[in-house]
């Protein structure tokens, strides 16, 4: 299954706040969330091969992470990464268990979205 995300996910660090030793989503985040959800339950995808089985999920997150004198921006991936696919696990009614295999990759792009690829494993 392939999930396309036509906008810039945010840093974790902006989609949670704390209060005294409880950190909650902000309303921000669960505006987020609910995007997409949204665009995941536009597609029906089918999560039958996809339950109770090992899991590989391949993240590719475009966005421009050059500065103006072409050095790399400091941006942590996995930082975004995290809240998208917590948000598609939920949409889809999965568990972020079942990941055994999980790739991530930046590429580099004025066009800023996230594609998310899950294939159930053999074993």
């Amino acid at each position: 299954m392939i999930i396309a995300i036509p906008f810039k996910t945010p840093t974790i660090n902006h989609l949670y706040g704390q209060n005294n030793n409880r950190r909650f989503l902000t309303k921000e985040a669960k505006e987020l969330k609910e995007q997409i959800a949204d665009i995941v339950r536009v597609k029906h995808f089918n999560t039958e091969d996809y339950d109770n089985k090992p899991l590989k999920v391949f993240v590719r997150i475009s966005e421009d992470w050059l500065c103006k004198d072409k050095s790399i921006k400091r941006k942590d991936i996995a930082n975004r990464e995290k809240f998208l696919i917590d948000s598609i696990f939920d949409a889809l009614g999965l568990d972020d268990k079942l990941i055994f295999v999980h790739i991530m990759e930046k590429v580099q792009s004025k066009d800023e979205h996230a594609i998310v690829s899950i294939v159930p494993l053999p074993y």
